[in-house]
């Protein structure tokens, strides 16, 4: 292969096919292959989203969606990565163990979901570390398909020839933000705690297209009947909503804890996985107590499952829900029975299927060669920071990952972040909800949940005007083919400074955002590629492209936002 060096093979004469971009090489246990000075992409969201990939030094594991996982890896992942000179690695399996320029020393570090590793290490960054320089893939009998081209894009084209991408959901989902209940008040929600928040939107000028009323909606996790002491009358709730112009959904998970209503059910059903000896699965997620696993493999479970959130909305009227959770990692345990034995991530991709099928378009943060169902899949839990530990910065690298595998219609999850913990109460400001704001707005997707004018009126009139402005790029955003939100190198595949920017992103073709993601900063470097640009606020701006623009103005209210002629 011209553009790939490949440093190790087992076996060592894989059979080889040809195909129209490169070749395919079938039954292969274990690949190296040499990074060199090329510029890397792909794998899926990491908590640490580093662009380009090789700014990241990540230990060997198995490549699992995962919910806040050790290494780093996160919900949505496709084995496929890319560089800069027109080679791509694409794994057709499930089950494989990868490290990307693995560190030479060391260790993954201590992490549980009770006790994580801090987020910058998850990847790391590979500055100053010593690495191997490799793309290390291990599995069994594993058919790898390599592309041989010129360029990223033209990579990134041929492998969504390979693939079935959703086409776009209804409109109003582009038109107006997506709110949630979850940051602002986590699990503290009532009736009037819902109806009072969607009136402070209205209140302070926020357009609204569907409110997510989240967790403990329900007296416990897994129960698929409202809490009568928090919504008495859930009818009464979702119809005040819908008088305000608001579709609602609730918050649901694939786990029944041990009070709940369907716990007993699903085992006594066989809906339930299982282990060796017949004996349920009791497993544990997040503090939650002991759950029971619903088996994704038994198309009754699902039905069953489906059907008891389907009774929900009959009854209270409400228009979806939000499948949360599901990831891969939930299900790597040992010796586990299932009704069809399938492998984790399998059960991931199971789970989205399922869903989608019955409540299309509901958000989800999971995601296994589910580029086909028509979901919004959301980034995992953004953390309330400025960088790309999880932070602001990270829904712009996460968000252009995410769109060249084949999710057009993912969002950043919520703005300004979920606040967990002392450290983020710290972090949350005026400055930070702005900045997020604005560095989101242009994208198909948005949601809220962090209340802006909390943070005073300067910040809840900012907020809402760039909230505006998601509703008037609508249009143009819904009508883009292809990968929606783009890195600067998809219209310049050649331009060095294109290639590594990782603070800018495209909407289409000719639509370029540069955020401000740094915290007090009131100007900028732009980098404009190839062709004439003039600013979107003021026409008689005109920029010649392939140049930058040093220092440009960006005062809190302004968004630097540039139109291609």
């Amino acid at each position: 292969m011209k553009s790939l060096t490949i440093q190790y093979v087992s076996p060592a004469a894989p059979t080889v096919e040809t195909w129209q971009h490169g070749v395919l090489w079938h039954g292969v246990n274990e690949i190296a292959i040499e990074l060199g000075d090329a510029h890397w992409y792909g794998q899926g969201a990491l908590v640490h989203q580093l662009w380009p990939l090789e700014k990241m030094a990540q230990y060997a594991a198995p490549f699992l969606t995962s919910d806040n996982g050790s290494t780093g890896l996160l919900g949505i992942l496709h084995p496929f990565w890319w560089t800069s000179n027109g080679a791509g690695v694409l794994v057709e399996g499930s089950v494989m163990t990868t490290s990307f320029n693995a560190p030479l020393e060391g260790e993954p570090p201590a992490h549980s979901l009770k006790q994580p590793a801090p987020l910058n290490i998850r990847p790391q960054c590979a500055r100053g570390v010593p690495t191997d320089g490799l793309l290390r893939i291990q599995g069994k009998n594993l058919t790898i398909r390599f592309f041989e081209l010129f360029n990223a894009r033209e990579v990134v084209e041929a492998y969504w020839q390979l693939i079935h991408v959703t086409p776009p959901p209804p409109a109003r989902y582009f038109e107006q933000p997506l709110w949630t209940t979850w940051a602002q008040f986590k699990n503290n929600i009532s009736h009037d705690t819902v109806l009072d928040f969607a009136h402070q939107m209205g209140k302070h000028g926020f357009p609204c297209g569907t409110l997510g009323i989240d967790a403990m909606w329900q007296d416990v996790f897994g129960n698929t009947r409202f809490d009568p002491k928090k919504f008495p009358h859930p009818r009464r709730t979702t119809d005040a909503l819908h008088k305000l112009g608001m579709h609602v959904t609730l918050w649901c998970i694939p786990f029944f804890t041990r009070e709940s209503d369907h716990f007993r059910t699903a085992i006594e059903k066989g809906y339930a996985i299982k282990l060796a000896d017949g004996s349920p699965h009791i497993g544990t997620w997040w503090d939650e107590g002991e759950i029971a696993f619903l088996d994704v493999s038994n198309p009754a479970a699902a039905n069953w499952h489906l059907d008891n959130l389907q009774q929900t909305a009959d009854e209270t009227g409400v228009d979806g829900f939000k499948f949360d959770a599901g990831e891969g990692l939930f299900y790597s345990v040992p010796d586990l029975v299932w009704h069809e034995q399938i492998v984790p991530n399998h059960a991931n991709q199971l789970y989205i299927e399922h869903a989608s099928r019955r409540f299309p378009w509901s958000d989800v943060r999971s995601g296994w060669y589910s580029q086909s169902r028509s979901m919004l899949f959301r980034q995992w839990d953004k953390s309330t920071l400025w960088g790309f530990d999880n932070g602001l910065a990270s829904c712009i690298t996460q968000a252009m990952t995410l769109n060249l595998l084949g999710y057009p219609y993912s969002f950043p999850d919520m703005i300004g972040g979920n606040r967990y913990g002392d450290e983020q109460l710290k972090t949350l400001s005026a400055e930070l909800l702005i900045r997020w704001t604005q560095a989101v707005a242009p994208m198909p997707i948005i949601q809220f949940s962090l209340a802006p004018w909390e943070q005073g009126p300067e910040c809840a009139s900012i907020c809402a005007r760039y909230a505006r402005l998601h509703g008037q790029l609508a249009r143009r955003t819904r009508r883009v083919k292809g990968p929606v939100v783009r890195p600067l190198w998809w219209t310049a595949p050649t331009d060095q400074d294109a290639l590594v920017c990782d603070d800018e992103y495209l909407i289409g073709d000719d639509l370029l955002v540069a955020p401000v993601i740094h915290e007090g900063a009131v100007e900028r470097h732009v980098y404009l590629p190839e062709g004439q640009w003039r600013s979107y606020w003021d026409h008689t701006e005109i920029h010649r492209g392939g140049q930058w623009l040093s220092h440009y103005p960006a005062p809190l209210d302004v968004l630097p936002l540039f139109e291609r002629l």
